[in-house]
């Protein structure tokens, strides 16, 4: 912690780009502890590829802590609504960038981010961008990776710890794939409804009419069972997709990036 310490104190004041899952969530909470709440700020970007329910973690979070906290509305981007293969890069660009505006136009002129030591495992092409922007990731610079992360909120008993990591929705369709804002609600909603019968580390890909299920691999056996098979089509069908289907590999990070 002293070393984490050492990255946060000598800033005074900073903004957290909160999106309101586990990594930036223990951020903002350590950050208040070490700055005080009213030296922090909780930037979010509130857009159609971030789940709905990270949003209200995010506001519950900042009511708790005593931290004011700003949601920048946008829409998608022209540039990535064929989900190019530098989609993440031209997101987090385009998202931070805003968030820097409006952080800085209320007197922070230091935004940080949740990057750990963790995330240098994935294909992450936005972590260059962070780097261009100038934003700050305590976690990365003080060696920390989710094993910290998650024992640290732990011990703070805090709302998100266990919660699995959720990726912008955007990461569940092909590359090249046109995304619209209705097709993404019914990414959300079909995994809200899977997470509802217990199955929290769940992906729901996407292949033109299909959807692709993926279930942490420890928990496909208990996936595939007849009654749940019938009840899963059925819901997702009415969500919206034509075909259902579930990936044998079972859930894998970055499975979308096979292709690039």
């Amino acid at each position: 912690m002293d070393k984490l310490s050492g990255q946060i104190l000598p800033l005074g004041k900073a903004a957290v780009a909160l999106s309101g899952g586990l990594d930036s969530s223990v951020l903002l909470a350590i950050c208040a502890d070490i700055l005080g709440a009213e030296n922090c700020l909780a930037v979010s970007a509130d857009t159609p590829y971030m789940m709905a329910s990270e949003q209200e973690s995010a506001d519950k979070l900042c009511r708790k802590i005593g931290v004011k906290r700003i949601s920048v509305r946008l829409s998608i981007p022209d540039c990535i609504k064929n989900n190019p293969p530098d989609r993440c890069y031209l997101c987090k660009r385009l998202i931070f960038g805003r968030l820097i505006e409006e952080a800085s136009a209320r007197g922070f002129e230091k935004l940080l981010d949740g990057t750990n030591a963790g995330d240098l495992s994935d294909y992450r092409p936005g972590m260059r961008a962070l780097s261009e922007l100038g934003v700050l990731s305590p976690f990365l610079e003080a060696g920390w990776g989710k094993k910290e992360i998650q024992e640290c909120a732990l011990e703070r008993g805090m709302d998100v710890a266990g919660k699995p990591a959720y990726a912008c929705l955007m990461t569940r369709f092909e590359t090249g794939a046109r995304i619209d804002e209705s097709l993404l609600k019914m990414v959300d909603e079909s995994e809200d409804f899977l997470r509802s019968l217990g199955f929290s580390s769940v992906r729901v890909r996407i292949h033109g009419k299909c959807a692709r299920i993926e279930v942490s691999p420890d928990l496909l056996q208990k996936f595939c069972v007849p009654e749940n098979m019938g009840v899963v089509s059925a819901q997702l069908k009415k969500i919206g997709f034509k075909y259902v289907s579930v990936d044998l590999e079972g859930y894998r990070r970055g499975a979308m990036n096979a292709q690039i």
